[in-house]
């Protein structure tokens, strides 16, 4: 099974990531793929998120550095620009005008929702899990609508709600994979679940078998995102696994995806 492509790549601009774009890239090609998209956390006029996004003063440089990288590089890899973003209601003018003058793509990633004030909350520190799921799937699916993403970064990070499985799991990724179905937005097998870190905290971890199963049912189309945060995730990433879950659930997995 071939892996050529990442579109879901950060910058060290979002708090916690590290390295240079040109150290992403080198890492990249050193381990045969032959697209890479940036996508680091957007930044948002008005809203710090300090650890989480870069400020909104780091915009330009971000997109004047990766047109940079892009051009220096175009003869041996083909270099991509865009943002992983939540599903806010009143962003969606400035993600469209992102699309229009600064960016090729977008593709939705949903940490946090905006409360009543403007304040960022995680969806899944609510006391009620299942309230924290829903609104979880509820802006996902709604954010997916828009049709201004790629496709959907992690939709399966909603488990690590668990330490086991849990029927609520099947119901909720029913529902993310119909509306991956109905507005033809292909999901990601994100390999970032798998990396050290998660899996040493008692939880379940995604990619997850449960999630995937029923997407390999309904026959949902299927990217892999290596979501690196340091360039040496394209070497320590765990392949196997996820094509592991390719196979063993028939999943309908585009292998030469293109954007």
């Amino acid at each position: 099974m071939i892996l050529d492509y990442c579109y879901h790549t950060h910058t060290k601009r979002c708090g916690h990531a590290v390295g240079e774009e040109k150290d992403y890239i080198e890492k990249a090609l050193l381990n045969g793929f032959k697209h890479i998209g940036f996508s680091d956390h957007v930044m948002l006029l008005g809203q710090s998120q300090p650890g989480i996004r870069g400020d909104y003063s780091l915009l330009e440089d971000y997109i004047n550095t990766v047109n940079r990288v892009k051009d220096e590089y175009k003869d041996v890899i083909d270099i991509h620009l865009g943002f992983e973003c939540e599903y806010y209601p009143n962003k969606l003018d400035y993600y469209q005008w992102l699309l229009d003058e600064k960016v090729e793509y977008l593709i939705i990633g949903q940490h946090c929702y905006l409360d009543e004030n403007g304040k960022f909350c995680w969806y899944f520190s609510k006391d009620n899990v299942e309230e924290g799921i829903k609104h979880y799937t509820e802006d996902l699916i709604v954010g997916m609508s828009t049709r201004l993403f790629k496709y959907a970064a992690h939709p399966d990070t909603f488990v690590r709600c668990f330490n086991e499985y849990n029927p609520i799991i099947d119901k909720y990724a029913r529902m993310i994979c119909q509306a991956s179905l109905d507005y033809d937005c292909p999901l990601e097998l994100n390999l970032g679940g798998v990396r050290g870190y998660w899996l040493e905290q008692p939880t379940l971890h995604y990619p997850c078998e449960y999630f995937w199963k029923i997407a390999g049912e309904m026959g949902v189309k299927v990217v892999i995102g290596v979501d690196a945060h340091n360039p040496d995730d394209f070497f320590n990433s765990n392949y196997q696994y996820v094509f592991d879950l390719i196979e063993k659930y028939n999943l309908n997995y585009i292998q030469d995806y293109k954007l």
